[in-house]
């Protein structure tokens, strides 16, 4: 079940976490359970949205919370960061030391210093079920990131991700689908904001799309 926030609520939760939580080792580390659970309980009263069986790990800072909903079963990873509004759907793992930020800072006048400009307009983050997300990736504002899909250890991801995808490098480019297109009987056809063709619709016969070299190089954590 969700969790409604309220205002006192947040507040406590929030000392509860980043004075005792925050700190405390990680799950899987020999009394992790203790600082899990701590954990847990204060993300439950911070985060907009938090399903069943949620994991945050320690050293992981997402703010006061708001903005941010996490789906059943998915996680924060170690020492992750997220500024913003970010929407984690359900069964998403999360390696160490990702970065998810939804607003940019402005910087189009030239004759003032950009950190006197601001930020600009808040655009959500998403991540669709079934992601995982490597070791020390970055996510920038705005992406979508479609469902099963897996994005290598350390990729800087400034554009929409398919769905099924293995994505990798910096900026982010698709390396191949998860999907086996034969059996499906799916035809690849480029979308036009994708960071690669991978958007699909049936077809007949099935073609088989071109084999690729590319792989993720064991960069996944």
């Amino acid at each position: 079940m969700g969790n409604a926030v309220t205002r006192w609520g947040r507040m406590l939760a929030y000392g509860l976490y980043y004075f005792l939580g925050r700190w405390l080792p990680r799950s899987y580390a020999p009394g992790g359970s203790w600082g899990a659970r701590i954990r847990r309980a204060a993300a439950r009263r911070m985060l907009d949205y938090a399903g069943p069986d949620i994991n945050v790990e320690s050293g992981a800072s997402f703010g006061s919370g708001r903005g941010v909903r996490l789906g059943a079963r998915s996680g924060i990873g170690v020492n992750a960061e997220i500024m913003g509004s970010v929407v984690i759907g359900d069964d998403v793992m999360m390696g160490p030391g990702c970065t998810l930020i939804s607003r940019d800072h402005v910087f189009d006048d030239v004759t003032r210093p950009m950190n006197t400009q601001g930020l600009g307009e808040d655009r959500p983050i998403h991540i669709d079920d079934d992601v995982w997300i490597g070791a020390g990736v970055t996510i920038t504002a705005g992406v979508h990131v479609g469902r099963g899909s897996i994005l290598a250890a350390g990729s800087v991801v400034t554009r929409d991700v398919p769905v099924f995808s293995v994505v990798g490098g910096v900026p982010a480019r698709v390396l191949r689908s998860r999907l086996t297109v034969p059996a499906l009987g799916l035809d690849p056809v480029p979308p036009r904001h994708a960071v690669h063709p991978g958007t699909w619709r049936t077809s007949a016969p099935a073609r088989r799309p071109a084999r690729t070299t590319s792989s993720v190089h064991g960069g996944l954590r």
